[in-house]
């Protein structure tokens, strides 16, 4: 039985219809990068300054710095959803209610900043209390500290109570990092299950549905 159960935001709560990538490809092109979307899928889920300060590498004599791209991506992020609400992913509504039922409290963990990750978890009326974002840690995924950060702000201490989700190999890396008892990744994000299989996990799932009869096996 678990006592936390953990979630990615984009791609793997929340549709990512492009959301990220729009807002990455704007700062690319904001410094000349040549950087492709591959380049930019492979560092999905990482903290978004860690990606930045790569990005600029790429760009002899490039003059921006870390804050600036951050501060274009993030109102990227902004404009996009003013136009676009977060809409959840499939599964998520469930599983949540679930977890509320059954008193499994539920996280979030997020490459985005905290300014970024509220704007789109809060017109979801989504609990907002243990969401722990890349720049309240020192290292962000593949990194355990977002995990277990929210396991700290939670008070739950024993990693064989926590479960967490995701869409990128970087959200799984970072599960089995924690040493978490289930490390579930999903398909209807920004990688599909055959890119995710190579990487740690106990789970694969095409999306969230089956995290509710998951839950409901595991407190029978």
């Amino acid at each position: 039985m678990l006592d936390l159960f953990i979630f990615d935001i984009a791609g793997t709560t929340v549709r990512d219809d492009g959301l990220v990538m729009r807002a990455f490809r704007r700062v690319a092109d904001r410094i000349d990068s040549r950087a492709t979307d591959d380049w930019v899928r492979n560092r999905m889920g990482w903290d978004k300054r860690v990606v930045f300060a790569e990005l600029i590498d790429t760009v002899p004599g490039c003059g921006a710095t870390v804050s600036e791209l951050r501060s274009l991506f993030e109102s990227s992020i902004a404009e996009d959803l003013r136009r676009h609400p977060p809409v959840p992913l499939g599964g998520a509504l469930e599983a949540m209610k679930l977890m509320r039922q059954t008193g499994v409290r539920i996280g979030f963990t997020t490459g985005f900043s905290r300014d970024t990750a509220l704007a789109v978890l809060t017109p979801l009326d989504w609990p907002t209390n243990l969401l722990v974002a890349s720049d309240e840690v020192a290292r962000g995924r593949p990194q355990p500290d977002l995990i277990l950060e929210c396991m700290r702000r939670a008070g739950v201490h024993d990693p064989a109570r926590v479960g967490v989700a995701g869409d990128t190999p970087s959200d799984l890396q970072a599960g089995m990092a924690a040493g978490v008892a289930v490390v579930v990744g999903v398909g209807h994000g920004t990688h599909t299950l055959d890119e995710l299989r190579p990487h740690p996990h106990t789970h694969l799932w095409p999306d969230l549905h089956p995290l509710a009869e998951f839950l409901s096996a595991s407190v029978s």
